[in-house]
């Protein structure tokens, strides 16, 4: 497992799978391609907002966009693992990466229809061994979601 920062000279694949990613998720958020078969991007990779790319075995097997608010505190923007990749723990460990090096307030919310983001979430967050407060928001973007909070003090040695 590799993750790197998206810098300008991996930009492109960060948005090569986000483009898989909006289409995963365009049933639920409705969305649809413009003219030239392109989703349009909810979040793009500019400060306050990070880009990462998760390697496995040299193939592009995830992304994650992060946001950083004032005083340590991050929001979980975009987080998405290809498809092939999934249930093998490789969408935890990239999670856990994100949080061991990111100490502070965490917020991950995800959308009406996507439980089983839910359930990846919680599981992801128990795995660590952090506890959360998990709540219903109502987002100005995205409407009512579920949401879950929780605080990373200091790095933890689960994989």
């Amino acid at each position: 497992m590799k993750i790197l920062l998206v810098t300008q000279e991996n930009i492109n694949v960060y948005h090569n799978l986000a483009q898989s990613y909006e289409g995963e998720f365009s049933v639920l958020t409705k969305k649809r391609p413009n003219s030239i078969g392109l989703f349009e991007l909810d979040t793009l990779i500019s400060p306050p907002v990070k880009g990462y790319i998760l390697y496995i075995e040299e193939s592009p097997a995830g992304i994650a966009a992060i946001k950083e608010k004032d005083n340590n505190e991050f929001e979980v923007c975009e987080f998405y693992v290809v498809p092939s990749f999934r249930r093998t723990s490789w969408g935890t460990k990239f999670a856990h990466s994100l949080w061991q090096n990111n100490p502070g307030k965490w917020e991950i919310k995800q959308i009406q229809g996507a439980e089983y983001a839910s359930e990846f979430w919680r599981k992801a967050i128990c795995d660590s061994g952090i506890s959360y407060d998990e709540d219903k928001y109502d987002d100005p973007y995205w409407g009512v979601v579920t949401r879950q909070k929780f605080k990373v003090k200091n790095l933890f040695n689960k994989q």
